[in-house]
């Protein structure tokens, strides 16, 4: 089979499942397995594949037409330009999540700040709770290394691949498992950071069936999607040092509720928007 014919057949295949972009997933797994760029394999379109590789790229059509998501078959997805190892174990790492990043990294200009007029400092200590993959407090430990970074989540499982990623990426972070606040209770935290279940019951029976693949777990957030957040803004106070901040990413229509949780407990917040101008962060310090 020419490249050429193999896409035209992936396309097709997908676009017999109802699969958004056929051609797009089609022309990534048969890039993955040929190691070629997307406009590569239009420029060697008349190359024929080896009997191997139109088996895998074949094994991997059919992954793809059950609704398995790309990033699961292909093992790996970018966040904050770093390439993450992901597979069924943990929630695939979203764009809109950078955001949290992002307003880490703003929080670090500020605490370089204060840390210079004080003529130095401890290192800010970190927790990511539910951390999955790891890309939340392994982005951070990257981009502020001198940062004491911790990541918990409740499934070992997870931390594996969380663990994994952190080792291949070259950062070093300690992780702990346990049952979201469980793993923090005792110490004192400069920040803390979460994207943590927040899908209602409902929502999730509405769910593409690719989001249906991903962990359970790490989707429910209780009858309303505000369980995590009730937790966290009862408690925070009591494990956050004195200028502690915590920030969580929320669900597009969650700004408020979460926002007045935090409220309640004598936080002062802000809701940051995403790149669509939705709902996507509580700041809470």
């Amino acid at each position: 089979m020419r490249i050429i014919d193999a896409l035209l057949w992936g396309e097709q295949e997908l676009n017999l499942a109802q699969v958004d972009n056929p051609r797009w997933d089609a022309d990534l797994l048969l890039g993955h397995i040929l190691s070629l760029r997307r406009e590569q394999l239009y420029l060697e379109r008349d190359q024929t594949l080896g009997p191997e590789q139109e088996a895998d790229y074949q094994q991997m059509i059919s992954r793809r037409a059950r609704r398995e998501p790309l990033q699961y078959i292909v093992k790996h997805q970018e966040f904050m330009g770093l390439d993450f190892y992901v597979d069924e174990r943990v929630l695939i790492p979203r764009a809109d999540t950078e955001i949290l990043v992002e307003k880490v990294l703003e929080l670090k200009k500020e605490w370089q700040h204060s840390a210079d007029r004080a003529g130095g400092g401890e290192s800010p200590h970190i927790a990511d709770l539910c951390t999955g993959s790891g890309a939340l407090a392994i982005s951070i430990a990257h981009f502020w290394p001198q940062a004491e970074v911790i990541g918990t989540d409740l499934s070992r499982d997870a931390l594996d691949v969380a663990r994994f990623n952190g080792e291949r990426l070259g950062v070093r972070i300690q992780w702990r498992q346990g049952d979201f606040l469980a793993p923090i209770r005792g110490d004192s935290w400069d920040l803390i950071v979460s994207n943590p279940p927040y899908v209602t019951r409902a929502e999730y029976g509405e769910l593409a069936p690719e989001l249906a693949k991903e962990p359970r777990m790490a989707f429910l957030g209780g009858a309303d999607g505000l369980d995590f957040y009730r937790e966290l803004a009862r408690e925070g106070r009591s494990l956050l040092k004195e200028e502690g901040v915590i920030l969580v990413e929320i669900g597009w229509q969650q700004g408020d509720s979460v926002a007045e949780l935090f409220q309640q407990q004598g936080f002062q917040t802000q809701i940051v928007q995403d790149l669509g101008g939705r709902d996507r962060v509580v700041f809470a310090r």
